[in-house]
């Protein structure tokens, strides 16, 4: 199974598709940042965040796409523009069929570190720890998107395993 985890932003848009194998073996496929400048008008950078993920997922083919669910923002006009953000996500997979999935930061904190409160650089570790990656992923953002990943593949494993048992 491949996930194309995204870390949603209106300045950085991280992203990361990881793959799980026949053996639940993790694999880092690639990680990166969708960069904007926030002097551009917002309408462009979410044209450029949906041409940028339209074309991550047409090259990589993910079966699932994960991204981080709402949470809440002290500032009100941040909060709607990242809710603006997640929503081209969402249009960028289901306009091509791929199933999208949401998860709370506390679940893919404890899916990745096993401590739904572990601090940032807790989860950096750890993602580059499963994934046998020589160094934390840069930016932060790909990071975050590769821990998203990495959640719902932990999350689809464990409801496979479940349901295989049930039978």
């Amino acid at each position: 199974m491949r996930v194309l985890g995204i870390d949603c932003g209106t300045e950085c848009t991280g992203y990361g598709v990881v793959d799980l194998d026949s053996r639940d073996k993790l694999g880092c496929i690639c990680f990166g940042g969708i960069k904007l400048s926030p002097r551009d008008p917002l309408p462009e950078r979410l044209s450029t965040i949906f041409d940028k993920l339209g074309a991550l997922i047409e090259q990589h083919q993910p079966d699932r796409v994960a991204i981080e669910d709402v949470f809440y923002a002290v500032n009100v006009k941040s909060a709607l523009k990242l809710g603006q953000v997640r929503g081209v996500a969402m249009l960028a997979a289901s306009s091509r069929k791929v199933l999208v999935s949401e998860y709370a930061p506390l679940t893919i904190k404890s899916s990745v570190v096993g401590y739904g409160r572990a601090e940032k650089e807790q989860v950096q570790l750890m993602v580059a720890r499963l994934l046998g990656l020589e160094e934390i992923p840069q930016p932060a953002d790909a990071a975050d998107a590769l821990a998203i990943a990495i959640c719902d593949l932990h999350t689809c494993a464990t409801l496979s395993r479940q349901s295989a048992t049930a039978k």
